[in-house]
């Protein structure tokens, strides 16, 4: 019996402590994130990893980092200038700039600019106007990516000139000094009408500049004797170098080809990021018609317009008033020339006029604001 009841308590001892000993599992439990970030904290190796210099942290997680624009391949890169029309991206860094400075992809982003223009008259003007600043954008430069993008992009479309419609001067004036020019433009326009399909940038431009520079001083510009398929947006801001001089002949030709292309040159009369326009108005009119011992009629054909006439100051006007009226007075003038000079001096004295009027006007609105304010009731 003792025994039999030794046994039953050796298995009862046995049982309670199996009980109290903790079962071990093979599996690790799982820890909530915050509590594993506090036992992070509270871990002396995590303490060990935070002190490890800045340089070491770089230099273990850079093969990991995104890669830069630098390291990209030129094929993607160049994409990505065209996609974002961003003049800014190539001067970000010295490498994009070398890598986007070839003269393929120069043109390939003047085409992009100018293709919706090229294409169906649409066009983003201010694009445009930013690609017209840049300094490798010549004449030669222009012809080569109208070409470029005719050929790609426009073949089998019909080009013509329109040499016997919409003139607004008579056609015989136009070549009053060579007729051989007349022989040879009517030539062109006579092939071009058997091809129409083929288009030659560069010969179209030449036959017009030739039958520019033959064309004398006209008031009113080239008006419909350029007339022409738009080649840039009307709103597109003309470089102020052009309008202002000197020129030499690679100016006068890209010139000439904005307003052929018709672009509205009083545009930037309008444009709010040319500071003291009447600035330039009075530099142009300077360069153009009264310094200049024989101006150029190519010159006042693309410049001389309204918007010369309408941004003086007062004292500023006066001023080339008197310079137009000394260069009258002289007499060395041609016909055309002196027509041009009474035309712009005749606008400028009614916008003078106007002026005045408009100062005196207010002056009496700001009376009639002072007597009503400044009247007493009770008189």
């Amino acid at each position: 019996m003792a025994e039999s009841d030794s046994n039953i308590r050796g298995a009862r001892k046995a049982e309670m402590e199996m009980i109290s000993t903790p079962v071990q599992s093979k599996k690790k439990r799982k820890t909530s994130l915050s509590t594993a970030l506090d036992l992070a904290v509270d871990d002396p190796r995590y303490h060990k990893k935070m002190k490890q210099p800045v340089a070491s942290v770089n230099t273990r997680c850079s093969p990991r980092s995104r890669p830069s624009l630098q390291n990209l391949p030129l094929e993607l890169l160049e994409s990505i200038f065209l996609y974002s029309a961003n003049l800014a991206l190539p001067r970000s860094y010295p490498s994009l700039g070398a890598k986007l400075s070839s003269k393929t992809t120069r043109l390939r982003f003047f085409m992009t600019g100018f293709q919706d223009t090229w294409d169906q008259f649409f066009g983003i003007p201010m694009y445009q106007s930013d690609l017209l600043e840049m300094p490798w954008v010549d004449m030669d430069f222009i012809l080569e990516a109208q070409q470029a993008w005719a050929d790609k992009y426009a073949r089998g479309r019909c080009y013509r000139h329109y040499e016997k419609r919409g003139l607004a001067i008579p056609v015989p004036d136009l070549y009053q000094k060579s007729f051989h020019t007349h022989n040879r433009y009517m030539q062109h326009v006579l092939q071009l009408e058997k091809e129409t399909w083929k288009f030659d940038a560069r010969a179209c431009f030449e036959a017009d500049y030739e039958r520019a520079l033959q064309s004398p001083a006209y008031r009113t510009g080239f008006g419909g004797n350029l007339c022409t398929k738009p080649e840039i947006h009307p709103y597109a801001r003309t470089p102020v170098d052009l309008l202002t001089g000197p020129w030499d002949e690679e100016k006068e030709r890209r010139l000439l080809w904005l307003v052929r292309a018709g672009i509205r040159v009083q545009e930037v009369v309008e444009d709010e990021y040319v500071e003291n326009i009447w600035k330039v108005v009075r530099d142009c009119i300077n360069a153009a018609m009264i310094s200049p011992e024989k101006p150029d009629p190519l010159l006042i054909n693309c410049l001389m317009d309204a918007w010369t006439f309408e941004q003086f100051p007062k004292d500023d006007a006066y001023d080339v008033l008197v310079k137009l009226s000394e260069r009258v007075e002289g007499g060395d003038d041609t016909q055309d020339i002196r027509h041009v000079v009474d035309y712009i001096i005749t606008h400028i004295n009614h916008q003078v006029r106007f002026l005045e009027s408009y100062s005196e006007n207010n002056d009496d609105s700001d009376n009639d604001f002072d007597d009503y304010y400044n009247y007493d009731d009770t008189v």
